[in-house]
């Protein structure tokens, strides 16, 4: 039975207008998400590989080379088996940076525009046979429906018409189905689930042919084995065997196409949205192919048996008319039109969008957005672009004027795209190689393949390195393996010896850098020249426009879940990443990132943003294995043991940014990591941050310490030390030493008690004396009787009550002297007034041995100080001094100026320091005393008590040779002026 004209077209629309209802529905949520959003329709969709060459095709090559067709599924199968190598890594790329086509991932990869220009031009010319190849198995069916059972290549009729109405269908499918988001890497739900659909029919069709061969031509499994064995043209057919080099072709080429092809590279990557589908892909991919193949040898065997006049690859449909079946050639035509329609709807799709990010939007990226419908505009250019390529293969076609079989014309198209396969193979794994290296090798291979394949397949056209070849070559039969094989072989031979010639760029290292590292995302720590997130809008709107601009900002806003009035410069440089990874697929990696360098550039240089880097590690510490898991392990105990440090450690960037923030920074300023780290150190609440900033400015590395007063407690006391990496970055270590300033006060307070004790004695024989005058003079008063007599003794007793007064105060002043409570004052003092002092607080200890005492400083000089405290200093100096001498001790104190400086040299005549305890004796409990005879705190606490006062204490010990060799202790202390007072 034929069929007519109308009703081929009513089938067709019948079909498609199944396919449309089940893209509809799946788009708008009727079919359940848990149906089109499981990992079998992702599985199932990538079944578009296998367009009419595996519903047809294949049967032609079976009948020609036995189980070697087995090449064409074996070698797509080897893709996924090999997924982890090659997929996974690719994958990871496409999901960060939106790759949605190969042109995108090897600009991203090589950062050129002319990359993308170059794959998208040879990619749309490679793909012109498979387009044709589709458009062909679908205007021969309809040619042999329509009753024309002789040969083809005889007829002159192959109902382009009908074919031309199936093209324009589905245009309409591929347009309304394939342009319904605005990014290209958005996941057309209704798209795979219609591609996932036709894999099953196409399976389910394929399945039933087979049924029908093994029951209707042969009846049963038994007859088709006695056939088998009968029959010398099938046992010819089973042990025919192809040179090893043809196999390694066709496995090779097979092998590029299941993921260098468009349809299925986009399919593969950006129609993903899990990993775990594309692990699920592993095995369901080449368990689907596998069944896939089950009913080709069946065919073959049924199309041999009936010795139809129809080529090999139309075998379904001769079953028909042989059994006349309506139903038998319907079944062969759906298989047909399902790998077809199929094959053509993704392949132009992603054609589309590669035409579209490379080859127009560079050439139109200053006008797009004027309007404010950048959005508008992209869906419109792609919809063109669609059926423009549907067209332009369908051209292709009819230029063919049926002159090809659909295997030499899948061959021509397999074999142009292999050579896209080795700038994939070199993106994740060969960092050497560069822009200019695969352009000359894809030109290259690109031009002989067209030569020596293309043109003398599909035009009949040897050109002259065609003819040489052939006449090297010699066997004509099968040319096509040998041209396949050298073409690649120039290919590879330009793009290694050119890339290992010429100089790679700086991109290209770090974007080889990135496609070779497990963690994608290694970002640098640069600065923006912006302050807030709301000024991205502002900064893009000249190239988006304003619409645009901002529609962009709040979509990453909303992944991000950053607000608008986000300023922490870790923040902005993330915002500023997803904005170009959102461009990029929207426009294309090319043009997006040249809108962000433009609109958004960053300053050179820059650091790795360790914080990011950190945390992405964290995010996918499970997946490290081996060598990797090994350094994770160790990077976490070196973390630890920086974040249990019990000094507080803070790492800033040369911007002011906080780096790391540990927890004993946490402690001892009471903000936590998570508030502070990436922002800027002004972000810090006082009084932390006015502290930081003027130490990280300060020219001295340390501050031994310095006092911190915090409104909501106690002030506290730290010490701060800096250092500088060599990438700029300042390292503060900040260590609370509150602790120890009250302890060290207390301990200064023991120490003047214990000097108090000490002259006990002396104090109580020189208030005895006066004492003993005022009773005496007291007992003369009882009987004087003469004025003046009475207002003399009056007088005396005055000047010895004045006398007991002075003793005790300066007793009561030195027990008191720098207490912890209330704030050090600094003010003038009068610096021999205080050695005075100092001297005679001495002389009241009687059991001291008897040294001279001699102060020669100016009495002129003042010096900025706290009175009470500098004559701690000086008590505990000369005390020292008259200590270390023997019966003819001689301690001096004089001064001298330097500048707005006063240096005063204390001197003695003693014992010296040994040569081991100098580099000591400024620490606690350190003494040259007999044990018993000192506590080893007075030396530490002179030094603390100098550092408050601003000053500083220098040792030279000793003087001179000999048995007292001499010790002399230099104090540095601030000049004065009367009227100066400063608060600490």
């Amino acid at each position: 039975m034929n069929f007519s004209l109308a009703q081929i077209l009513l089938f067709v629309a019948v079909y498609l207008s199944g396919l449309f209802a089940v893209a509809y529905l799946a788009d708008r949520g009727t079919i359940p998400a848990r149906i089109t959003k499981h990992p079998a329709v992702y599985v199932l969709s990538l079944g578009v590989f296998a367009g009419a060459m595996a519903s047809n095709g294949v049967i032609d090559i079976a009948y020609h080379y036995g189980y070697n067709f087995l090449l064409y599924y074996a070698g797509a199968g080897l893709v996924f088996v090999l997924a982890t190598m090659l997929l996974f890594p690719l994958l990871r790329l496409s999901r960060v940076y939106q790759l949605s086509s190969l042109a995108d991932m090897l600009v991203f990869r090589f950062r050129s525009p002319r990359v993308g220009a170059a794959i998208t031009i040879a990619m749309c010319l490679a793909l012109l046979p498979m387009l044709a190849l589709q458009i062909q198995a679908v205007g021969d069916s309809v040619h042999i429906l329509a009753g024309h059972d002789h040969p083809l290549d005889d007829a002159g009729f192959h109902h382009e018409g009908v074919a031309l109405l199936t093209c324009l269908v589905i245009v309409v499918f591929a347009i309304l189905f394939g342009t319904r988001h605005l990014s290209s890497q958005d996941r057309n739900t209704g798209l795979v689930t219609a591609m996932a659909f036709e894999s099953l029919v196409k399976l389910a069709a394929l399945s039933l042919l087979m049924l029908v061969a093994i029951y209707g031509v042969f009846d049963g499994h038994g007859d088709m084995q006695q056939w088998l064995q009968q029959s010398p043209a099938a046992e010819q057919q089973l042990t025919r065997r192809l040179p090893l080099e043809h196999t390694h072709s066709l496995m090779l080429v097979f092998f590029a196409g299941a993921v260098c092809m468009p349809h299925i590279f986009h399919m593969l990557f950006a129609e993903n949205t899990d990993t775990r589908d594309l692990r699920s892909a592993t095995w369901g991919m080449p368990l689907y192919m596998m069944l896939l193949s089950l009913p080709v040898l069946p065919l073959a065997w049924a199309g041999m048996r009936l010795q139809h006049d129809l080529p090999m690859a139309y075998t379904g449909l001769a079953m028909g008319a042989s059994l006349a079946s309506p139903a038998v050639s319907s079944i062969a035509f759906v298989a047909t039109l399902s790998a077809a329609s199929a094959t053509i709807i993704v392949a132009t799709l992603a054609l589309a969008n590669m035409c579209l990010n490379h080859l127009v939007l560079p050439s139109r990226l200053l006008n797009l957005g004027q309007d404010g419908s950048i959005y508008r505009n992209l869906k419109w250019l792609r919809r063109a672009l669609i059926a423009v390529l549907i067209l332009a293969g369908y051209l292709f076609y009819l230029s063919l004027s049926g002159r090809q079989s659909l295997v030499e014309l899948g061959l021509v198209a397999f074999s142009g795209t292999l050579q896209f396969l080795p700038g994939l193979v070199a993106t994740p794994y060969w960092p050497r190689a560069n822009r200019i290296g695969l352009l000359a090798g894809l030109w290259g291979g690109l031009g002989f393949w067209f030569f020596t394949v293309m043109l003398p397949t599909t035009r009949g056209y040897l050109p002259e390195i065609g003819i040489w070849f052939s006449a090297l070559v010699g066997d004509t039969e099968n040319i096509w393996a040998t041209a396949t094989v050298l073409a690649l072989s120039i290919n590879v031979a330009l793009f290694v010896v050119v890339s290992l010639l010429t100089r790679t760029s700086e991109e290209e290292r770090v974007a080889a850098e990135i496609c070779s590292m497990d963690d994608l995302a290694r970002p640098i720590r640069q600065m923006l020249p912006l302050t807030s997130a709301a000024e991205f809008a502002d900064k893009l709107a000249p190239a988006l426009g304003e619409n645009t601009a901002q529609a962009e900002l709040e979509r990453a806003l909303q992944q991000l879940q950053f607000a608008r009035s986000e300023s922490r410069p870790y923040a902005l440089r993330r915002l500023r990443r997803r904005i170009e990874a959102n461009l990029s697929g929207l426009l294309g990696p090319a043009v997006a990132h040249n809108i962000v360098e433009r609109c958004i550039p960053i300053q050179a240089g820059g650091t790795e943003d360790i914080n990011l880097i950190e945390r992405s590690l964290d995010a996918s510490h499970q997946y490290f294995t081996g060598l990797a898991a090994d350094l994770d392990a160790l990077r976490r105990r070196y973390r630890e043991t920086l974040d249990t440090l019990p000094v507080g450690i803070c790492s800033l960037g040369s911007d002011g940014e906080l780096i790391m923030w540990n927890r004993s920074m946490q402690d001892i300023t009471g903000v936590a990591a998570a508030d502070v780290l990436g922002s800027l150190l002004s972000a810090l609440p006082e009084p932390w941050q006015t502290l930081f900033d003027d130490f990280r400015n300060h020219e001295s590395n340390s501050v031994l310490k310095t006092e911190v007063e915090e409104a909501s407690s106690d002030s506290r006391w730290v010490s701060l030390h800096k250092t500088e990496t060599l990438e700029g970055d300042v390292i503060l270590l900040v260590e609370d030493i509150t602790a120890f300033e009250r302890m060290e006060e207390e301990l200064l307070h023991n120490e003047r008690l214990a000097s108090i004790g000490r002259l006990a004695a002396g104090v109580a024989h020189e208030i005895g004396n006066p004492v003993t005058g005022i009773a005496c003079l007291a007992q003369n008063l009882e009987y004087a009787e003469d004025p003046e007599e009475i207002s003399s003794t009056a007088g005396e007793i005055l000047k010895q009550t004045e006398r007991v007064t002075r003793i005790v105060e300066s007793l009561v002043n030195f027990s008191h002297a720098g207490s912890s409570t209330g704030e050090l004052e600094l003010m003038p003092c009068n610096l021999a007034d205080c050695v005075d002092e100092a001297v005679h607080l001495l002389s009241l200890d009687r059991d001291a041995p008897s040294i001279v005492f001699r102060n020669h400083c100016d009495r002129e000089i003042l010096v900025l100080a706290d009175s009470q405290r500098l004559l701690q200093v000086f008590v505990n100096l000369l005390g020292n001094a008259r200590d270390a001498c023997d019966e003819t001790g001689l301690v001096q104190v004089q001064s001298f100026t330097r500048g707005q400086r006063v240096l005063i040299d204390v001197d003695d005549n003693g014992c010296g320091i040994p040569a081991t305890l100098k580099s000591q004796v400024f620490e606690p409990f350190v003494t040259t005393k007999d044990p018993g005879t000192g506590t080893g705190l007075g030396l530490a606490l002179v030094y603390s008590i100098m550092e408050d006062l601003g000053g500083s204490i220098h040792l030279t010990s000793p003087l001179q040779s000999g048995h007292n060799p001499g010790t002399r202790f230099t104090l540095e202390l601030a000049l004065a002026n009367y009227g100066e007072t400063f608060a600490m």
